[in-house]
């Protein structure tokens, strides 16, 4: 009787057990609820959001710029791309007066940074789309901003700044030095407040590319970054030699865009009950509330939406 019983027992702990790891297998679907203390607020205000039952974790789209569910995904949108940079000048002389800083585009280039890879490229002159200094001062002049949605094809594109400088042979024809600062290629698009960033000086960046009348020299007769005042200069020297210099972008792609965040709210250990946010520009916000549970057997996920509207 007693063995009969332990037998018992035993297949009883076991079906216990056995069930327990099918329990702790299984993935809730994430039950959780977010409500917002006011549908409308102002300006300026933050909104407190109350939470219930928090999932492992939880990403909030708050629906304003950046921050839209519908977007998260989106790599490449469309609109007019602008293209935009300070330029100035001085020092030139004679027929190295004007004439020697030509903006460039090229849709074959190969990104190779050497002198080959610029002749073997299709270049297109498109200098006649800014504004260039013509001014001996240094003082700054904005190119203005040029549209260049056609070149915005989906495939990558370089642009580049050439340099050309004839030799002086002995008439004096110095050449000058050139400062560029504020490159910046914007996306203008639907639902977005304000241009998308596209390229900026740093990012992707620029690659100098030294074609003729190469110089020992660090820094004259070549393009190189300034750090300190955070522009690439050429320095143009008073020596008898045809000088070409180009200073070229990274692979652009005129159509891509970083898609838009969430910002996380909860972690796996972390307790969350409530939490703020603050809009800065009126409007209708669809946020969208993104939980999840997830353990090494799976993930589950549940998305949920509210609309907050905001006035001045």
């Amino acid at each position: 009787m007693r063995k009969s019983i332990n037998i018992m027992s035993a297949l009883l702990l076991f079906a216990f057990v056995f069930q327990g790891c099918e329990d702790f297998e299984e993935v809730t679907v994430p039950n959780f609820t977010v409500t917002p203390e006011t549908t409308t607020a102002k300006v300026g205000e933050p909104v407190e959001f109350r939470v219930d039952n928090a999932p492992n974790f939880l990403q909030f789209y708050a629906g304003d710029f950046g921050h839209k569910y519908k977007f998260r995904d989106r790599t490449e949108a469309e609109g007019m791309v602008s293209m935009s940079f300070k330029n100035a000048q001085k020092y030139g002389l004679n027929n190295n007066a004007t004439g020697t800083l030509t903006v460039m585009a090229s849709a074959d280039y190969d990104g190779s940074g050497t002198p080959e890879g610029i002749a073997n490229a299709t270049w297109m002159d498109i200098s006649d789309r800014f504004n260039i200094a013509t001014a001996y001062d240094f003082a700054w002049t904005e190119s203005g901003e040029a549209d260049i949605t056609d070149l915005a094809t989906g495939s990558p594109i370089y642009f580049a700044l050439k340099f050309y400088a004839e030799d002086h042979k002995g008439n004096g024809h110095r050449q000058p030095e050139w400062r560029i600062a504020d490159f910046n290629i914007v996306l203008s698009t639907e639902d977005a407040p304000a241009p998308l960033t596209v390229a900026t000086t740093d990012a992707p960046g620029f690659l100098p590319v030294d074609v003729e009348g190469v110089v020992e020299s660090w820094n004259t007769g070549k393009w190189y970054f300034d750090s300190s005042n955070d522009v690439w200069r050429f320095r143009g020297g008073p020596s008898d030699y045809v000088n070409e210099d180009w200073l070229v972008t990274n692979s652009i792609n005129l159509t891509q865009v970083n898609p838009d965040k969430g910002i996380p709210l909860k972690s796996f250990s972390e307790k969350l009950d409530s939490f703020k946010y603050v809009y800065e520009t009126p409007g209708k916000y669809t946020v969208t509330l993104v939980g999840t549970n997830t353990t090494i057997y799976g993930s589950q996920e549940t998305v949920k939406e509210l609309t907050i509207t905001v006035t001045e």
